[in-house]
C-alpha cells in the first residue's frame, strides 16, 4: 500500500507530544523526503551536466519520470523503518526486513505503488532474507501466512538478520537511518547502536555500520539541543564516546568525523556524492557545514554535487531538518511533498512511542558468514539493558565512596570533640555499614552482569 492510501486509516496518537521535539522530528523526515524530491529527477547525472543545469526547484520527470515532491526508495525505506518502530513499539530486525520486502515486491511506502531505483546491495540482501525465511519456515513449521509477523522473541532470536554479503559499504544504510535516532534520541547508548544495527541487516560493512553510528548520534545531539558548532566540532566522537559505548570508528569514517570534510572547495576539493557511504557521509557534511544556516542552500549544493544526488540531499536533509526544524524548511517546496499529511502522521507517532520507550534487551543471532568480518560489531547479543545497568552501578558506586570518604571525614572531626559525640559517632557507623553493605550489593550486580 501506499503513503496515500494508508493517509485515511491513520489517526493520531492519543497522548500529548512535545511540539517543540515533533518540530524537530518533522524536520528530518521531510528534510529526507525533500532532499529525495529534489535530487530524484537528476539522479546519475554527473557533476559537469549540473554544473551547466544547476537544479534550482522541484521538478518532474527526469530519471524516474515522477511528478513534482514524488519521492524514491531513500524515503520509502525510511517510512517502512519508521512504520516498524511505530508498530512494534520496539526495535524488530526482523520486521523491518519484512517491510523492506514489502516494498521491494508491492510498492508498499512507494510514491508511486510499485519499488524503482533499489540498489543493488538492497536488492540482493532482501532476496537471501526471503530464501532465509523460507528455509525457517520450514525448520520451524511456520505456515506462509504468518511468516511475514512473527511475534515470539525467542524465535525470533533463532533468525539471522544480517542478510549482506561481506563488506557491503553503500550508501543505502545511511539514506533511511533518520527514523532510529529521532525515535530512541532520549536514550543516546541505545539510540547509537541501534543506529548502527541499523545498517548491517542489508550492508554488512564495518563501515556501514559506523557511518550509521557516527551520523545518528549528530541526529541525537541534535534534537537533545546542541549547537551547529558543537555538531561539527571535529572533537564530536570523544566529546560523546559514552553514547559509542567507547567503541572507535572505523578510520575512514574517524577521518570524516575529525573533520575531512570541511573543504571550501567542495567538488574540486574531492567532495563527491558516491554511492560508497563514507563518500555520501562526508558529501551530506559537507553541505550542511556550508549551508550558510539556509536548508534551500544546502539541499541544492547536495543534489549539485551530481552522481547520486537524491541520496546524498536525503542524508543531508536528515540531519539539516532535524537542525533547523520543520518550520524552518523551504515552505514553496515542502507543501508538495507526495503523502505530506501521511508523514506528518508518522512523526507524531514517532515522538508519541519515543517517548515511552524504554531500554531491554536486543539480540541478533550471529551470522556465520560475518562472524569474522565484524569482530568490531556485536552479533551475538546487543544486551543494552545490561549494559546500561552497568554505567549507572558504577555511578551508584562512586557516588557511594564518595559518600563513605565524607562521613569518615566528618567522624575524624567528631573524635576531637566534647564526650557527646559518642552517640553522634554510633549514628555515623551504622550509615557506614549501610553504604558499605549497598556497594556489596552494587559490586556484586555488576560482577553478575
Amino acid at each position: 500500500m501506499t503513503p496515500e492510501d494508508l493517509e485515511t486509516r491513520l489517526q493520531d496518537p492519543p497522548g500529548s507530544i512535545d511540539h517543540a521535539i515533533l518540530n524537530r522530528v518533522k524536520g528530518s523526515m521531510f528534510g529526507m523526503a525533500l532532499g529525495d524530491a529534489l535530487g530524484a529527477h537528476v539522479e546519475f547525472r554527473p557533476r559537469q551536466y549540473l554544473e551547466e543545469h544547476p537544479v534550482q526547484d522541484l521538478q518532474e520527470g527526469g530519471t524516474w519520470g515522477l511528478k513534482k515532491g514524488q519521492f524514491t526508495d531513500d524515503t520509502s525505506m525510511g517510512l517502512c523503518l519508521a512504520s516498524s518502530l511505530i508498530s512494534r513499539r520496539d526495535f524488530v530486525p526482523y520486521d523491518q526486513l519484512v517491510r523492506y520486502k514489502w516494498w521491494f515486491r508491492h510498492g508498499y511506502m512507494s510514491s508511486t505503488g510499485q519499488c524503482f531505483d533499489i540498489g543493488s546491495a538492497t536488492s540482493q540482501s532482501l532476496r537471501e532474507f526471503e530464501r532465509r525465511q523460507q528455509l525457517f519456515a520450514t525448520k520451524y513449521q511456520i505456515s506462509p501466512d504468518q511468516l511475514d509477523y512473527l511475534s515470539d522473541p525467542d524465535l525470533l532470536m533463532e533468525f539471522d538478520v544480517k542478510c549482506s554479503e561481506i563488506g557491503v559499504a553503500g550508501n543505502g544504510a545511511l539514506m533511511r537511518l533518520a527514523p532510529v535516532p529521532l525515535f530512541f534520541y532520549r536514550h543516546p547508548i541505545d539510540a547509537v547502536e541501534l543506529s548502527g544495527i541499523s545498517a548491517v541487516i542489508t550492508h554488512g560493512d564495518a563501515k556501514a555500520y559506523d557511518a550509521c553510528r557516527y551520523y545518528g548520534a549528530l541526529i541525537v545531539a541534535t534534537l537533545r539541543g546542541e549547537t551547529k558548532a558543537e555538531l561539527l566540532d571535529d572533537n564530536f566522537y570523544l566529546n560523546h564516546e559514552s553514547w559509542f559505548n567507547n567503541k572507535p570508528l572505523t578510520q575512514e569514517v574517524m577521518d570524516v568525523a575529525r573533520g575531512s570534510y570541511k573543504k571550501a572547495g567542495g567538488y574540486r576539493d574531492g567532495i563527491r556524492g558516491k554511492g560508497y557511504i563514507v563518500s555520501a557521509l562526508e558529501a551530506a557534511l559537507w553541505a550542511f557545514h556550508y549551508d550558510g544556516n539556509s536548508f534551500e542552500k544546502g539541499v541544492l549544493d547536495a543534489v549539485n554535487l551530481g552522481d547520486d544526488t537524491d541520496t546524498t540531499a536525503a542524508i543531508y536533509g536528515q540531519l539539516a531538518g532535524a537542525y533547523y526544524g520543520y518550520n524552518k524548511l523551504p515552505e514553496k517546496w515542502i507543501k508538495q511533498i507526495y503523502a505530506h499529511n501521511f508523514i506528518t502522521c508518522v512523526c507524531k507517532w514517532i515522538v508519541y512511542e519515543g517517548e515511552i520507550w524504554q531500554p531491554k534487551v536486543v539480540v541478533l543471532r550471529r551470522s556465520r558468514s560475518n562472524s569474522q568480518s565484524h569482530s568490531n560489531i556485536p552479533s551475538q547479543s546487543e544486551i543494552h539493558a545490561a549494559k546500561l545497568l552497568i554505567v549507572e552501578g558504577r555511578e551508584k558506586l562512586t557516588s557511594a565512596n564518595e559518600q563513605q570518604q565524607q562521613l569518615t571525614n566528618e567522624l575524624d572531626k567528631l573524635r576531637l570533640k566534647r564526650k557527646d559525640a559518642f552517640l553522634h559517632e554510633q549514628l555515623i557507623n551504622k550509615k557506614l555499614k549501610s553504604i558499605q553493605r549497598n556497594q556489596h550489593n552494587i559490586i556484586n550486580l555488576i560482577d553478575n552482569t
